[in-house]
């Protein structure tokens, strides 16, 4: 069956380790793609507006798919989108702050307007966060926070990332805590994921799993993955995605998705 979409991760998948791209080589990919009626899709962790700025010169060529799958945006339309409660977000970081594991406050909040953090943080986790979202507002109390939440993000010494990971999930109902790298959990509510995004997407443009190709490299890629119908990871992507993938391609700072997505769009009638 042919191909109708290319839905990729970011970081560690179609970046390489400088979180760069090739812009010249993209630019007559999606004019290919274009021409044979593929779309192209960029699933990340990250906010619409961070995704915005990376494809500043192809915003009206790329559909967003952010917040590990809580919106989805093309054109300027928004076509899905998740809020979570308010007062879920505010039990949720309560328990955090007041939990066992280190590093209690680095924790922030993604929402419409921007990204929300304490003004407790140090100065490395700030940096951190300025570079995932344009717009980050530091805040006292997150309770005074006017905006609508998609999902809470919040950072762990690599040593206690994956307890806190379970932790997160089993203590608080409704949600999951998935790892997107960098030591950093992002929770959400728990039948949101990339999978689930790309499903609603493909249900608005009538597309079929078996028409579309997804390519990621973390666990927070599974979903989407075993949605798509065909699944490809870098050599670098976490082991128990290997296990699932269709095609394990070369490590992705050699360029190998959008080689492979050139490859696609070519052989595609």
């Amino acid at each position: 069956m042919a191909i109708k979409l290319m839905a990729t991760d970011m970081d560690g998948t179609f970046l390489d380790k400088k979180s760069q791209y090739d812009a010249e080589r993209l630019r007559k990919l999606l004019a290919q793609a274009k021409e044979k009626g593929i779309y192209f899709v960029v699933a990340s962790g990250r906010a619409v507006q961070s995704l915005k700025e990376v494809f500043a010169d192809f915003q009206d060529q790329v559909i967003f798919l952010g917040e590990n799958g809580t919106v989805v945006e093309y054109k300027g339309k928004t076509l899905y989108e998740e809020i979570m409660p308010r007062k879920l977000y505010l039990d949720i970081v309560d328990k955090i702050r007041t939990s066992h594991f280190k590093n209690r406050d680095m924790i922030h909040l993604s929402g419409k307007k921007g990204a929300y953090t304490l003004s407790s943080i140090d100065d490395d986790y700030r940096a951190f966060l300025e570079h995932y979202y344009p717009s980050l507002f530091t805040v006292d109390d997150f309770a005074t926070v006017q905006d609508e939440i998609f999902k809470i993000g919040a950072n762990f010494s690599a040593e206690e990332v994956f307890q806190a990971s379970q932790w997160l999930t089993q203590e608080i109902e409704g949600v999951v805590s998935l790892t997107s790298g960098f030591e950093c959990l992002d929770v959400m509510l728990d039948h949101v994921d990339k999978g689930n995004g790309l499903r609603h997407l493909c249900e608005v443009l009538e597309i079929l799993p078996s028409e579309v190709v997804a390519f990621g490299d973390n666990y927070n890629d599974e979903q989407m993955l075993r949605f798509a119908g065909s699944a490809i990871v870098p050599e670098n992507a976490v082991p128990e995605l290997k296990e699932i993938a269709n095609l394990v391609i070369a490590d992705h700072d050699t360029g190998s998705v959008i080689a492979y997505m050139e490859e696609l769009v070519c052989q595609s009638n």
